[in-house]
């Protein structure tokens, strides 16, 4: 979901190191690497990982975190896509607090990368809208960063846009008017950034309009995914990935 952005601190490189230095170790990890401000230290859990493993990557913020859920660490989006695509799936969350897309070239993209996925998602987008990033430099930065999972990668990657977020709370305080141009004109940004690079689109913004008459999809903040929200979220991706998964099971060896 969209986040709010932060500033770069020690704790961020603290957190980048500790991801990088995990990926170096053991891709057993699942590494979560996420939050609000402030940012709270980095969680690591231990999962079990094997030649069998559908690895799969999530670059993205916040909400990859699980900022306005009940627990963060299980109910985070991206842990619940990965409980939906079985238990032979080996989840890396790469989610850093306030990443703009260009910082998740930097901090992120290096880690998936090693990982050699089978599976990425990437969400990224609000962050550079609130720091007055133009359009045209988000999606010259997005398209690099799938460029290199297109090229240095076997990985299928899913792109979410940027859902309506004129019924977040959160942008209450907004020109409607104005916000509705800001989504259509960076969601046409990422679109040509995914055609580009052959990566498939997320609709989030036609596909998750239902948080009209759910309410309850939203956290207080006004602005992360609740607890149900995250699974939500974690179906709609599911649902374009899941006629693929038979081909990316086949991939690992999984049965």
């Amino acid at each position: 979901m969209p986040h709010q952005p932060e500033q770069r601190s020690r704790a961020h490189r603290n957190i980048r190191l500790r991801v990088i230095a995990m990926s170096i170790l053991s891709f057993a990890a699942l590494l979560v690497a996420c939050g609000p401000t402030p940012r709270p230290a980095a969680t690591v859990h231990q999962l079990a990982s094997s030649q069998r493993d559908l690895t799969y990557v999530a670059i993205g913020a916040s909400d990859a975190f699980g900022v306005g859920t009940d627990d963060p660490a299980k109910d985070n989006w991206p842990t619940v896509l990965s409980h939906l695509l079985g238990a032979d799936t080996h989840l890396i969350n790469l989610g850093i607090p306030g990443e703009t897309v260009a910082e998740a070239r930097r901090t992120e993209l290096p880690v998936a990368l090693d990982a050699k996925p089978s599976l990425v998602t990437v969400w990224l987008g609000v962050n550079d809208i609130v720091q007055s990033v133009s359009a045209q430099e988000y999606e010259t930065q997005l398209e690099a960063l799938l460029r290199s999972l297109q090229q240095q990668t076997h990985a299928r990657v899913f792109v979410g846009n940027i859902p309506d977020l004129t019924l977040l709370s959160f942008f209450a305080g907004y020109d409607q008017t104005a916000l509705q141009a800001t989504i259509s004109r960076w969601n046409t940004a990422i679109g040509q950034a995914v055609a580009a690079t052959g990566a498939s689109l997320v609709d989030l913004y036609a596909n998750w309009n239902e948080l009209a008459a759910h309410p309850e999809y939203i956290a207080g903040d006004g602005l992360h995914p609740s607890t149900e929200g995250a699974k939500r979220l974690a179906e709609v991706f599911f649902s374009q990935i899941r006629p693929l998964l038979p081909t990316l099971l086949a991939t690992t060896g999984a049965p």
